[in-house]
């Protein structure tokens, strides 16, 4: 059965945006209009994206009740709260088919046989997966915001008091609905990302070099691409995204250098769904070993693949196309399930949060204050200077030194207790 589907598309200046296609193959005109709000105040295009998603969720529900929220918010009614209700428990669970896959053409003889699988093994295991509390929450705000968006864009063409009445529903049914909105609870952390230790980072460098008997890949070209990756996540702690989005004319000529810029809607970028960099432009510098290795790869490696040397990307696929997210989701997937002696949660955000972790020992050793450690790895990380994601990201050092100040702190009753003895 046609589903409401967020679908991305691409303008020939290179804009990405998001409409929510309905069953009949056509955008929704009022989820357009809302979404328009979202482009003109320049946010990513996969934040537009995620409105879209949460819309199509929306959508579903409300037309599994045969709910046509425009028809009743025409004749002045609102939607009921235990309707409400129903719509945000759906926003806990997962939908893998919320939007289109970037491999599927927006042709209905093409079958997505990813979506039939999903479908079948929704029809054999009706287990339900939760989605996490952020995911959860930002839903229903998206959700609220629209329903708010919806009352005041149909209230223009209701009677004086069909309109106040409207508004006065809605907002007590809002008001209970935003009430379902989680909070991220900041207690539970036991579980929460952390780098890899020295040795687990050992490993992993052990495991992906090119001659490496446990490397997992096959192509040469994949192995050596790899690998090069591998080292630039650890050694400069950029974003998957930022990766991915870094072109041959980032590299500065003669100097061990490399620029992250924002990209965001490059005409020159094809992939329908563009790797972004959220945080600031900035220069990183990198030892000159591994600039050497850079440079040999686009050299020889890429410019090997004819097709590769038309798109200005670095990291490219053996045919040469520019890589996409889903392809270095694979890649650590493919080390997840070949190397059972690496981390279980190994993911291209885990060398981030390594990165971090070894700034901090680095810093440490150097002796630097925390006012000025915490200005440098904000300009190496490109976030702002009052920026505090750095708490985010320095778990397993931070848990280290309070476990060390912990123990200093029982050696005197450790003392006490062996001479009761």
């Amino acid at each position: 059965m046609a589903q409401y589907i967020a679908k991305r598309v691409r303008f020939r200046n290179g804009e990405h945006v998001s409409v929510l296609k309905a069953p009949n193959g056509l955008p929704v005109h009022e989820v357009t209009l809302y979404v328009d709000k979202y482009r003109r105040k320049g946010r990513a295009a996969n934040t537009i994206h995620g409105v879209c998603m949460a819309m199509a969720l929306l959508y579903r529900e409300l037309a599994s009740k045969k709910v046509n929220l425009f028809a009743r918010l025409g004749a002045g009614k609102f939607l009921t709260i235990p309707e409400l209700d129903r719509v945000a428990s759906a926003a806990q669970y997962r939908m893998d088919d919320l939007d289109e896959g970037d491999d599927v053409e927006d042709n209905p003889a093409v079958i997505n046989l990813a979506r039939i699988r999903f479908r079948r093994h929704t029809r054999e295991a009706p287990t339900r997966r939760a989605v996490d509390v952020g995911t959860q929450a930002t839903r229903l705000r998206y959700m609220a915001d629209f329903l708010e968006f919806a009352v005041n864009y149909v209230s223009a063409a209701l009677t004086a008091s069909a309109r106040v009445e409207l508004k006065a529903t809605s907002e007590r049914a809002l008001t209970a609905f935003r009430a379902n909105i989680p909070k991220d609870s900041k207690r539970a952390k036991l579980n929460a990302r952390v780098g890899l230790s020295t040795e687990e980072a050992d490993r992993l460098l052990a495991v992906v070099k090119p001659d490496s008997p446990d490397n997992p890949w096959k192509h040469e070209f994949v192995r050596r691409r790899n690998w090069l990756m591998i080292v630039l996540l650890l050694a400069t702690g950029m974003r998957r995204g930022e990766l991915l989005g870094m072109q041959t004319g980032d590299l500065l000529p003669n100097q061990p250098k490399l620029r992250i810029i924002r990209r965001a809607d490059a005409a020159n970028d094809a992939r329908p769904k563009q790797p972004n960099t959220k945080t600031r432009d900035r220069e990183i510098e990198l030892r000159p070993a591994i600039m050497k290795l850079l440079w040999a790869f686009i050299q020889s490696d890429r410019y090997a693949i004819k097709a590769a040397r038309k798109i200005p990307q670095i990291f490219v696929s053996d045919e040469g196309d520019a890589l996409s997210e889903s392809s270095v989701d694979q890649l650590f997937a493919d080390l997840r399930a070949a190397c059972p002696g690496l981390p279980v949660r190994l993911t291209s955000h885990v060398m981030r949060h390594t990165w971090n972790d070894r700034f901090s020992e680095q810093a440490e050793a150097l002796g630097l204050s925390d006012a000025v450690e915490e200005k440098a790895r904000n300009a190496q990380q490109g976030w702002t200077d009052n920026s505090a994601m750095a708490a985010t990201y320095t778990r397993r050092h931070t848990a280290r030194k309070g476990r060390e100040v912990a123990l200093k702190l029982q050696e005197r009753l450790d003392e006490s207790l062996k001479n009761d003895k």
